[in-house]
């Protein structure tokens, strides 16, 4: 794991929703083909275009997830924030995909990312634990918090919040968006809720979906009239063992334990679709819904223009312009691992929005994201004694063998007595090496030299009995010149060492 900064471009996966019964009826063709085993889809006969993934109709929504979204969950363990935005025009299946609808005759295959990935949460939460407990470890501690908002007509409103009054959502909204002093966005005034399971989150999920602005078009019979954010904060503090020595002539090392707590955001945005009051036709409060929902797109349009095009980069990029920008400013060109989900329609009485929609995404794929860890600060800074503790132990180590030392003018130099030690160590060292091959060269000679002198006394005893030796013999003769030269080379090393402790005395 590292702290440093790490540049991460947003991905981009391309969602194409089957053909509609009513479309089928009306006789609309398929304007969209993908090509086999690449991530490109062509829109027509000539405009194409390339992203991180590409689904086709038939994809399921467990190949969707395990393609695109499992990562992002394994990346909140280790601390880094992630968002998956849902785009694309309405009735496209931006909500169907998220997995906020919760239609009762939704079959168990056809449930969406968010409760898949609170799902995948939990389960690594369990698994983590037990890990811990199989290795006699401290297990580690987790909390997680759901939060779920929407942005109606540039109004933040609280979706957990059961005092809310529904006939309210009209009214000024008392939730404030605040940015802390390392560019991080968070909200006062939203509703906080502790979850401690698979169950509780989707409850949470449930309300707040059922307390949804939605209404009836004529291109979505349940259209969303608000973007929709659902975050879960994950803190996390776990055991970090660290080998520490007091100094490097020691070569037994202590095993220290320290707390380390990491947190992560993780965003699931559904955005409201973009539409053509034409199209739709939206009138009256509907129509300024449509008005309001175009404005926030069209702002995260400009910030997604001013973040990945490289003529404008440097330049101002319009956060402020917009509360949907605002909160999302993490996700884009910040802290956070982005993920951007563009759903489409094959229809080709939706070519325009379809264009459009694959060319907004395709824009968001050159956004550069900064992503760090998310580490408490005492953690970060108990860590980072540690290491001074350890580079001061070594200096002070330095003083005490004397290879720094310090002048009466307070000038820190190198001990030339110090170079001349490393010198004659270094030059030992390749002694003792020269030693051991000559050792290993010395045997090989006595070995052999012990072969010949057995043969040649085994000739001598065939020349004399004019016959030809056994092999019992030639072992025994083996055996006793092998003996004999053993006996050879500890008697020369007993006269050198008595020759050298007579020459001490």
């Amino acid at each position: 794991m590292t702290d440093r900064p790490d540049d991460t471009s947003v991905r981009v996966a391309l969602r194409i929703r089957p053909q509609s019964a009513k479309e089928r009826i009306d006789m609309c063709q398929v304007c969209t083909s993908v090509t086999p085993g690449e991530p490109q889809v062509f829109l027509g006969k000539d405009k194409g275009f390339t992203y991180d993934f590409v689904f086709n109709m038939q994809s399921s929504q467990f190949e969707i997830y395990d393609n695109v979204a499992r990562d992002l969950i394994d990346g909140t363990f280790e601390g880094y924030n992630a968002t998956i935005l849902a785009y694309g025009q309405t009735g496209s299946g931006k909500t169907y995909t998220m997995g906020t609808g919760f239609d009762i005759s939704q079959l168990p295959e056809e449930v969406g990312i968010i409760p898949r990935a609170v799902e995948h949460l939990f389960k690594g939460i369990e698994e983590r634990r037990q890990k811990a407990v199989e290795t006699s470890k401290v297990p580690p501690e987790f909390k997680v918090n759901a939060q779920f908002m929407e942005l109606y007509n540039e109004e933040i409103i609280d979706l957990l919040d059961t005092t809310r009054d529904p006939n309210e959502k009209g009214k000024r909204s008392h939730i404030k968006i605040h940015e802390d002093a390392h560019g991080g966005i968070y909200t006062v005034g939203v509703t906080t809720r502790q979850v401690v399971s698979l169950q509780d989150t989707i409850q949470c999920l449930k309300t707040g979906s059922l307390s949804r602005s939605t209404a009836s078009t004529n291109m979505n019979a349940q259209s969303s009239r608000s973007h929709a954010i659902f975050t879960l904060h994950i803190k996390q503090q776990r055991v970090v063992s660290e080998e520490v020595g007091e100094g490097k002539e020691n070569e037994g090392e202590e095993i220290m334990n320290e707390f380390e707590t990491l947190t992560a955001k993780f965003h699931f945005v559904d955005l409201a679709g973009s539409e053509r009051l034409k199209r739709t036709g939206a009138t009256g409060e509907r129509a300024k819904e449509g008005i309001s929902i175009n404005c926030g797109l069209l702002a995260l349009g400009n910030v997604i223009s001013a973040l990945g095009d490289v003529m404008k980069k440097g330049s101002h990029v319009p956060y402020r312009d917009s509360k949907l920008t605002r909160l999302l400013q993490d996700s884009l060109g910040g802290n956070s691992q982005t993920l951007m989900i563009a759903c489409i329609s094959p229809s080709d009485r939706d070519f325009v929005e379809t264009l459009n929609t694959m060319k907004y995404a395709n824009r968001a794929r050159n956004i550069k994201n900064k992503v760090v860890v998310n580490q408490d600060k005492t953690s970060r800074q108990i860590a980072e004694l540690r290491a001074q503790v350890m580079q001061l132990q070594e200096e002070l180590l330095d003083y005490k063998q004397g290879k720094r030392m310090v002048d009466p003018d307070g000038v820190e130099s190198f001990n030339d007595m110090f170079h001349e030690n490393t010198m004659l160590q270094t030059e030992n060292d390749n002694l003792r090496q020269r030693i051991k091959a000559m050792q290993v060269t010395i045997d090989s000679l006595n070995t052999k030299n012990t072969e010949l002198l057995a043969e040649r006394t085994a000739n001598n005893i065939t020349n004399v009995e004019g016959g030809a030796s056994s092999d019992e013999v030639s072992k025994l003769i083996s055996g006793y010149i092998r003996e004999i030269e053993e006996l050879r080379q500890k008697l020369m090393e007993s006269q050198t060492m008595a020759d050298q402790m007579q020459r001490s005395v």
